[in-house]
């Protein structure tokens, strides 16, 4: 659709840039931004404006589960230096995921899985919950509503 055409206009932008200066691997990235930039300041005479959103999403999203990624590797770095490692608390827990579609699905599961301290063990057979084991989970509703406010509303962000 109009984002395939979009991103094609926006790798065309970032040639034409190439072809006129040095190529290089910066020249190339700095077409590519200033295409993207083009399709930003004028989305409707591109038809960008779903490229440009989702786009930014995704970008926001790759923050957002790099910090996620960075706390859950403090809170492991923590745990390991505490004289009190029997004070853990980990669990087997379900994630509701009724209504994703099997990519958001696939997507969610493995960035909790990257995230320190989660693993997905099991999708169920009918794509309507994980099986998760959290290394530190004393509220399993708050494990639940952080996933929730952090990977899975980045993901919908740049999927829909």
């Amino acid at each position: 659709g109009t984002e395939m055409r979009a991103l094609a206009l926006n790798f065309l932008i970032a040639n034409i840039w190439m072809m006129l200066n040095e190529a290089s691997l910066f020249t190339v990235v700095t077409g590519f931004l200033l295409g993207f930039g083009m399709l930003t300041i004028f989305p409707g005479v591109w038809g960008s404006r779903e490229y440009v959103r989702r786009s930014l999403a995704g970008a926001k999203f790759i923050g957002v589960f790099g910090r996620e990624f960075f706390l859950s590797c403090w809170q492991l770095f923590k745990i390991s230096l505490s004289p009190s490692m029997n004070k853990l608390s980990p669990r087997v827990i379900t994630y509701d995921v009724a209504g994703l579609s099997k990519l958001e699905i696939l997507l969610l599961s493995h960035c909790i899985s990257l995230t320190p301290g989660t693993t997905t063990i099991d999708v169920a057979a009918n794509f309507e919950y994980l099986t998760l084991h959290v290394l530190d989970a004393p509220d399993p509703a708050a494990v639940r509503k952080g996933i929730d406010e952090t990977l899975k509303r980045g993901i919908l962000a740049f999927t829909r």
